[in-house]
């Protein structure tokens, strides 16, 4: 006899179970889960690191890309840090900042966004010290791992202060200035080779009595920005610069790198002799420009000098100075300034600049529109004014008779000045640098350059190389 369908089942249930069995079969391939050992994950990186990160300060945050290949859906069962709580690492899973995530669940062919940062405790050492952790992933029974890895460094911070009396700055630890640092009149501040010097964005040096920073060629010291990651490591304007205010003087410069702050330095220091209120010497000056005018005080500043001064009185040699947004040398409303073996370039690979590379002027006209003009004395020898401009140095002259300007043996880029310098000078000349791309000024073989200098009595160059008896034009002597 047959057996017939129960006649209780009902039209309501039969479409319950037939849309069940449609919703079953229409699922997406992606959203079904596989259970598959197989089916493990691939990461975006095999590790995580940071750049050198300060003691007590965060890091930045990178990003980690977890992705699926399998075209089903997996269970994360769990993403942990290694070292839970106690872990200097943090890691944000949709959102969650936890040591521990549970049963993430990752689409077929998709992706998920692990975010790290670090945040290490001081460890009272000198040298930088290694700190790691690892994320583990479990997936289908696959115990994935992927290594943390930072290097902690402690250092001196320093906030918005008025440093005591003769201060010293030494290599043992860096330096983090954050809201800037003043010297007060009457006192000094010694800084001695290898220190290193980071400071934030938009805090400056502020000396209002002397400084004497005094690196070695083996030591140099270093005045740059508090960011280490790769998009900042030649940043323009990541800081404010070294401002030498009124009153200031005895300020010596030697064997140091300023890099990428909003002026390298400035100097207002007028004063009644020619003696030099600040000797720079074997140093390099780049990537300047970028943020807001600088405080200077008595008129508007913009950012973009390398070395910027006012009716002041200052002797550079061994100089470096290049890709600076306005000029690598502003000198204004006179003063009394000598320049020796410089190379003064700027080739505007960061910067849109319409502004010559060099400028020397006996006048300023200030906000109010008013002029100050006092006596120049300008004395460039042996140097390289070089860049992207048919016209890298201008010479603003309102009182011929106060002015005393001594440009000779220098190799220069001139349209206005050619005929003018070019008896004494080397004009339009492709110097050669080495690779300017790369911050190389050195000089390529072929060079005009080699060999076009005159002995002057400085005898090594920028890295402490000697100079032969016929010097090359710059800062560097070409190795023969």
């Amino acid at each position: 006899m047959q057996q017939k369908a129960p006649a209780n089942i009902g039209i309501t249930g039969f479409l319950v179970f037939i849309t069940g069995l449609i919703l079953l079969a229409c699922e997406p391939e992606q959203e079904k889960f596989t259970f598959d050992p197989s089916a493990s994950l691939r990461f975006s990186s095999d590790s995580v690191k940071f750049d050198t990160v300060f003691t007590s300060i965060g890091s930045i945050t990178k990003r980690l890309k977890v992705y699926n290949d399998s075209r089903n859906a997996v269970n994360i069962s769990s993403i942990i840090l290694q070292s839970g709580n106690l872990s200097p690492f943090d890691i944000v899973v949709n959102g969650v900042n936890a040591s521990k995530h549970e049963n993430i669940r990752l689409l077929g062919k998709d992706s998920l966004l692990v975010l790290v940062e670090v945040l290490i405790d001081p460890e009272d050492e000198d040298l930088p010290f290694l700190v790691t952790d690892q994320i583990e992933f479990l997936t289908n029974g696959n115990n994935q791992n992927v290594p943390l890895v930072a290097y902690g460094q402690d250092a001196v911070f320093l906030n918005g202060e008025v440093l005591a009396c003769n201060t010293t700055w030494t290599a043992n630890r860096p330096y983090v200035i954050y809201n800037s640092v003043l010297v007060d009149s009457l006192c000094k501040l010694t800084i001695e080779p290898g220190a290193r010097i980071y400071s934030h964005n938009a805090s400056f040096i502020f000396v209002q009595g002397s400084l004497e920073a005094a690196g070695t060629a083996e030591s140099p010291i270093l005045f740059s920005n508090d960011r280490f990651e790769e998009n900042f490591i030649n940043a323009p304007g990541q800081w404010g610069g070294i401002i030498m205010l009124e009153g200031s003087k005895d300020h010596v410069i030697d064997h140091a790198r300023i890099r990428n702050a909003q002026v390298g330095i400035y100097l207002g220091t007028p004063d009644d002799d020619a003696n030099p209120d600040l000797v720079v010497s074997n140093s390099i000056i780049e990537n300047i420009g970028g943020g807001e005018a600088l405080p200077t005080g008595d008129f508007q500043v913009l950012p973009g000098f390398g070395l910027i001064a006012f009716n002041s009185d200052l002797y550079a040699y061994n100089v470096l100075i290049n890709n600076c947004e306005i000029q690598t040398i502003g000198n204004y409303a006179g003063g009394n300034y000598r320049y020796e073996h410089c190379t003064l370039a700027n080739f505007s690979f960061q910067f849109f600049r319409q502004s010559p590379s060099v400028l020397f002027a006996d006048n300023l006209i200030l906000d109010d529109n008013s002029l100050l003009q006092f006596p120049l004395n300008v004395s460039l020898l042996n140097s390289i004014v070089w860049g992207s401009l048919s016209d890298e140095l201008t010479i603003s002259i309102t009182n011929e008779a106060t002015a005393q300007i001594d440009i000779r043996d220098n190799l220069i880029r001139t349209l206005e000045f050619r005929d003018a310098l070019g008896d004494v000078n080397l004009i339009n000349a492709d110097p050669f640098f080495a690779d300017p791309r790369l911050y190389d000024y050195q000089l390529d073989d072929g060079s005009p350059a080699i060999d076009r200098g005159s002995d002057i009595g400085i005898p090594t160059d920028l890295t402490g190389t000697p100079r032969d008896a016929d010097p090359d034009l710059g800062a560097y002597e070409k190795i023969k």
